[in-house]
């Protein structure tokens, strides 16, 4: 569990540095899904 967190909150840090929000990265997730 630990590691699952700091994976999703170095995830959240890198996301915010390049200014892309978490809904971005569900919209391509949920287009690849539909392929």
């Amino acid at each position: 569990k630990n590691e699952a967190a700091d994976l999703v909150y170095h995830l959240l840090v890198l996301l915010s540095e390049k200014e892309i929000s978490l809904s971005e990265v569900v919209r391509v997730l949920e287009k690849r899904h539909k392929r």
